[in-house]
């Protein structure tokens, strides 16, 4: 393909500066540089990723695609460093399919989870040992052996059944004491899979608690407790399908035999509060939760959720109590604009980095182009840093590092969580662009030469 004149590239990047030092939520900092690693190819190949990577051995990223594969609805794969380029190996082929017999998962919409012995484990959203139209959904491990060959096992199929209040997982795993692995069920359930007390005997899977609400996103331990969201319900003086969401604490019984105890802790939904968390909670110094909302905070701009109450959602603090059994207390500390280069939609969650300093993606927003439109906001989305206020009291700032374009081998619509690696590179996934369209891997590194656009579609930004 014939690139677009140099200077046609050049007045689209300066008119993109522009933009972007005019907007005064925007700061400039160290520079960074942005690369595409890997575009999926689909076929045998992934593609479609929801969910961001996972750091392993050696700097490989490990992650899942949401379709692609050799029966096409997903994968597991592997990226590995090879000298001055990337290469992907497919570890795993999801092969459950509508109207199969086989148990396998499908269509894995969560990231993966190492233990401390180097098996991953991860979420199917369809699939199971029960097949019917679309199937329940799954718990999985993938296991390495000693000749480099990788072997996954279905460990937990959620119960069937269109009314069940126990299937489609979209979190990812977290894991408990003794190798319990917990997660949730978007229909409604908190579960845990037990691991095989004889190993001639299989793992257990239980529902332990169900939030009100449907928890779409996975669950983060503290203190022996464990927090997560729900996308809807919270507030009991609004229906189910009209409330903006929740933060729940799950806290395990007092005494043997006794039942888990659901605490609401925030309900979303005031008039300049987020809406819809669709991601997990990060916690950060001092047990400070931090989390992000799809839609909600500043109403009266250009974003506008169906059945939602506006905004282009936020970037929340939940503060703990300052004495044992009093309120959880939660801010707002970033709300997205979808104007002026400001991204919009956040799906995923933020990582915590260096001096308190917050990474994250948003699904829409950036730079407007027509590739992307959502809603009201325009744009492929945006790779965002939000640091802490100097002085005490005074506001976050928000950093564009990279604002995507889905064109010339660009991403687009990155939906998942950031990884932070050993150097403070910054790896993620989007969902679609790319060489084929099928989504990509990047990368945005610290570095400190500073660079507006590489010219390939890809403008680079502010670390």
């Amino acid at each position: 393909m014939v690139k677009a004149n140099f200077s046609a590239k050049f007045v689209h990047c300066v008119a993109s500066l522009v933009a972007l030092f005019a907007a005064e939520h925007l700061s400039f900092g160290q520079s960074s540089t942005y690369k595409v690693l890997y575009s999926f190819q689909g076929g045998s190949d992934g593609s479609g990723p929801y969910a961001g990577v996972t750091i392993g051995d050696q700097g490989g990223l490990y992650g899942t695609t949401f379709a692609g594969g050799l029966y096409g609805v997903g994968t597991i794969f592997k990226l590995y460093p090879t000298g001055t380029s990337w290469s992907e190996t497919i570890l795993h082929s999801f092969s459950w399919v509508n109207g199969s017999d086989s148990s396998d998962g499908s269509y894995p919409t969560a990231s993966l989870v190492l233990s401390d012995s180097g098996t991953f484990y991860g979420t199917t959203s369809q699939g199971g040992a029960v097949g019917y139209f679309q199937g329940p959904g799954t718990v999985f491990s993938l296991t390495p052996s000693g000749s480099g060959e990788w072997t996954e096992a279905v460990l937990y199929s959620f119960t069937p059944g269109l009314q069940s209040s126990n299937n489609t997982p979209f979190g990812a795993i977290v894991i408990g004491p003794h190798g319990t692995l917990y997660t949730t069920a978007s229909s409604g359930t908190v579960v845990a899979v037990t691991p095989p007390v004889d190993p001639p005997s299989g793992w257990t899977g239980a529902v332990i608690a169900a939030p009100e609400g449907r928890p779409p996103a996975g669950l983060v331990e503290k203190n022996s407790s464990y927090f997560g969201t729900t996308y809807l319900g919270g507030d009991v003086n609004c229906s189910a399908d009209g409330c903006a969401g929740s933060v729940f604490q799950l806290s395990p019984p007092t005494k043997a035999a006794g039942h888990w105890i659901v605490t609401t802790i925030h309900n979303f939904g005031s008039m300049s509060d987020g809406g819809g968390p669709l991601a997990p909670l990060t916690l950060g110094p001092g047990g400070v939760f931090y989390g992000t909302t799809e839609y909600g905070g500043d109403s009266s701009g250009i974003c506008y959720i169906p059945g939602g109450t506006g905004g282009c959602g936020t970037v929340f603090e939940l503060m703990p109590p300052s004495q044992p059994g009093g309120s959880w207390t939660e801010s707002v500390i970033y709300n997205f604009t979808g104007q002026d280069g400001d991204g919009a939609y956040p799906k995923g969650p933020v990582v915590v980095g260096k001096n308190g300093v917050l990474y994250g993606t948003t699904e829409f927003g950036g730079i407007p182009n027509s590739n992307c439109t959502e809603y009201g906001a325009q744009g492929c989305g945006i790779v965002f840093r939000l640091s802490p206020p100097v002085v005490s009291g005074s506001s976050w700032t928000e950093t564009i590092l990279h604002s995507f374009s889905g064109a010339n081998g660009d991403g687009a619509s990155p939906l998942g969580g950031l990884a932070i690696g050993s150097s403070g590179e910054l790896y993620g996934t989007t969902s679609s662009g790319g060489a084929a369209g099928l989504g990509t891997v990047f990368v945005i590194s610290p570095s400190q030469q500073f660079a507006c656009c590489d010219f390939a579609g890809n403008d680079n930004a502010i670390m």
